[in-house]
């Protein structure tokens, strides 16, 4: 390599090393900008993979951790964002990088996203002592403070005797904090979709050569997903029987699902959109009474997606 492509690779990995530092402290010490964060925080990831190689990514990740300790921020916190969001780079820069396809490099993010969401809520009690998906006194009372002041807001509840009212913020707070394995699943997924658009717009601007997009029409689920559900109803089965943990655990897999069901029904919906021949009229209005019956709507979508694996709906050729 020539000296000045060796310095010119120095200067590419300087400036993503120092991107991805910065937006790692951008998303701790900035609430509001924590969800775009990590967003954005795989892609300096991607681009060292894509134009160095994935060991200058792995290096450039530690310094990043280093660089966000000697920033005042905790430790464990560094790692977490490093593992959880600059890993999903490197993984996302692997699979541009050996040209995968689209479908089968996105279905790979989503399972690492998964895997990495547990291993650093993992590491983050093990470190801290603290248990994530659990909800501290602090945490407990501001959401206490948040239903009330909704409430009043809403005046939903007015009318209800306040010890009642405290009864049922205590249940939704229970509620909430049973589903919390759930939603940073879900979140983890919905960050690794949102970073895998963000990582094809920036990629095709600087002219990588990247397998085409998938179509969200003919997105499907295996048959095999079947057992997912399987293995939900059944935890909670076992839980009621023998331990509350195993059906929490199947709560959350059903809660997971449903998300997971409810993105792929509307993935058929919108296949017999686009394929039925209906007048422009006609859709709007269909698409407006979807709107207006939406309990109605989402039912339908989760038992598309639900059964779609099973029953193959759009007769897709590769659905096996």
């Amino acid at each position: 390599m020539a000296a000045g492509e060796k310095t010119g690779g120095l200067l590419e990995w300087v400036a993503y090393t120092a991107l991805i530092a910065v937006t790692g402290l951008a998303g701790v010490f900035l609430p509001l900008f924590y969800f775009p964060a990590v967003v954005f925080m795989p892609l300096p990831a991607i681009l060292l993979v894509l134009r160095l190689d994935a060991r200058y990514g792995v290096l450039g990740l530690a310094t990043a951790g280093f660089v966000m300790l000697f920033a005042g921020q905790e430790p464990a916190a560094a790692l977490v964002m490093i593992i959880r969001y600059g890993l999903l780079g490197i993984v996302y820069g692997m699979l541009f990088k050996n040209y995968v396809s689209s479908g089968k490099s996105l279905a790979a993010a989503l399972s690492a996203a998964v895997a990495l969401t547990v291993a650093s809520v993992a590491l983050m009690y093990a470190l801290t002592g603290e248990n994530p998906l659990a909800l501290g006194q602090e945490e407990r009372r501001l959401l206490e403070q948040q239903w009330m002041a909704m409430n009043q807001q809403m005046q939903a509840f007015e009318n209800m005797h306040p010890e009642r009212q405290a009864d049922f913020n205590e249940y939704l707070i229970s509620i909430y904090e049973l589903y919390i394995p759930g939603q940073i699943v879900v979140s983890s997924a919905i960050s690794a979709a949102l970073t895998y658009i963000l990582a094809r717009i920036v990629l095709e601007r600087l002219q990588f050569k990247i397998p085409p997009a998938p179509l969200f029409s003919t997105m499907y689920l295996p048959w095999y997903s079947i057992w997912g559900l399987i293995a939900g109803l059944g935890f909670i089965l076992l839980g009621d029987q023998f331990s509350p943990l195993l059906a929490k655990a199947g709560k959350n897999i059903l809660f997971v699902l449903l998300s997971l069901y409810l993105f792929m029904g509307l993935s058929v919906a919108v296949f017999y959109y686009r394929k039925i021949k209906l007048a422009l009229p006609l859709k709007i209005i269909f698409l407006f009474l979807s709107f207006s019956y939406l309990p109605f709507s989402i039912t339908v979508l989760l038992l598309l997606g639900a059964t779609d694996p099973l029953i193959n709906f759009r007769r897709l050729p590769d659905l096996k």
